[in-house]
């Protein structure tokens, strides 16, 4: 052979070795809401760290995500990866939809349950295997206005139970009502919590719903209605009764200190949040979203690096500057941004006190069971032990079911 033929034949198998190690791999992830119209701020950082891999972003609105995941598993066009509520992760891996991820956490460098807030990563768990990574977390605090509690002598937020009752009275003699609340599973749950209760036993089969602790938190969250401290029934926009006085305190999550601080400017340090209130515990609900490998996947190793990635402290913090998600690695909270941020010290107090929901497939349905139950109680149709009662009546013909 020539050289010119020889050194030609090695040209062509130079380039295609190159060819081959520029090639990209595209994982498409799926993203709700906010989220998956922000991600790509984030995920441009990543290809240019892994240039080997190209992320396609998949927007999904929050209302239609649950549905979608499922004719999508079912008909096998799933994503490689994909943000995932933390009260879906077990209804999806029951399905068997899920990557277990445990081999992949043992070998990892930055994913350890160590780096994570506990109540946080136990919405990963599912049966003691680990099907997702906290990519950020929710959590509930009490927002209340500062100068309507300096109103009726009361210099500090509720801290107990006792405090939210004569509080909330005080205030609803002053106005319309003292606390702005709702049946709702989310905002009733952490009573139970806090009393020490649970809705299932520890094997996710029994229901727990007539214990003491549970008839505690319901007849006292039951109590701040029919003492008129709460509204039964009433439907007004949050933020102008906020504004007004009309609810001078409320329970919600993280996202409402951008959204009060752009809409209601009038109130600019005129309002503040705190912990939860105390019973036993001060224990808040714990929600957020993880990031779950889709079992149907031919890239879970290039999906793991994704997640390795997003698990970053400083990209958790960057995460957070886009859209004020909370981290849900512990690091991340030693930034400036979220560390020296008043209101943040109060969510960051809040993330080591707590609980998220059990870890069944069947917890959507016992969640709509759990809110009707709490609402005939408030509304007076039902005596709170009846009510305990009926529930648990719906929670074990539910759990009969899977």
């Amino acid at each position: 052979m020539k050289w010119r033929e020889i050194a030609f034949v090695i040209l062509v198998v130079t380039s295609l070795v190159g060819l081959s190690t520029t090639a990209q791999t595209t994982i498409t992830v799926w993203a709700m809401g906010e989220e998956g119209l922000n991600l790509d701020q984030i995920t441009s950082r990543f290809e240019e760290e892994n240039p080997d891999i190209k992320v396609r972003v998949v927007q999904i609105p929050w209302d239609l995500a649950y549905d979608k995941i499922i004719t999508a598993v079912a008909g096998g066009t799933a994503p490689d990866l994909c943000q995932v509520g933390t009260t879906w992760m077990a209804a999806f891996a029951a399905m068997g939809a899920l990557v277990p991820l445990d081999e992949f956490i043992a070998r990892s460098e930055v994913v350890s349950p160590a780096n994570f807030f506990p109540g946080s990563w136990s919405t990963a768990v599912v049966g003691g295997t680990v099907y997702g990574v906290p990519w950020y977390v929710d959590v509930r605090v009490l927002y209340y206005r500062t100068d309507l509690l300096q109103a009726i002598g009361v210099e500090h937020p509720p801290a107990t139970w006792e405090e939210l009752y004569q509080v909330g009275l005080k205030l609803a003699e002053q106005g319309e009502y003292g606390l702005g609340l709702s049946p709702h599973w989310q905002e009733f749950l952490p009573f139970v919590w806090q009393a020490g209760g649970h809705v299932l036993d520890s094997t996710l089969t029994q229901p727990r719903v007539t214990d003491p602790e549970f008839i505690e938190a319901l007849e006292f969250f039951v109590s701040l209605f029919q003492s008129g401290i709460a509204p039964i029934g009433e439907e007004i926009d949050l933020f102008e009764a906020f504004r007004t006085g009309f609810y001078p305190m409320f329970f919600s999550g993280p996202w409402m200190v951008k959204l009060i601080s752009q809409r209601l400017p009038d109130i600019e340090g005129k309002w503040f949040v705190a912990t939860m209130p105390r019973k036993v515990s001060r224990a808040s609900f714990v929600g957020g979203s993880n990031w779950a490998i889709f079992a149907g996947t031919p890239h879970r190793e290039q999906c793991w690096r994704f997640i390795e990635f997003m698990s970053r402290p400083d990209v958790q913090v960057d995460w957070y500057r886009i859209l004020r998600a909370l981290p849900a690695v512990t690091q991340a909270w030693q930034d400036p941004l979220l560390a020296e941020d008043p209101l943040m010290q109060v969510f960051a107090a809040q993330l080591e006190d707590t609980v998220a929901p059990p870890a069944t497939p069947a917890w959507e349905e016992i969640a709509q069971a759990l809110t009707t139950r709490v609402e005939e109680a408030i509304r007076g149709m039902r005596a709170p032990t009846e009510a305990a009662r009926l529930l648990d009546q719906d929670i074990r013909k539910i759990l009969a079911r899977l």
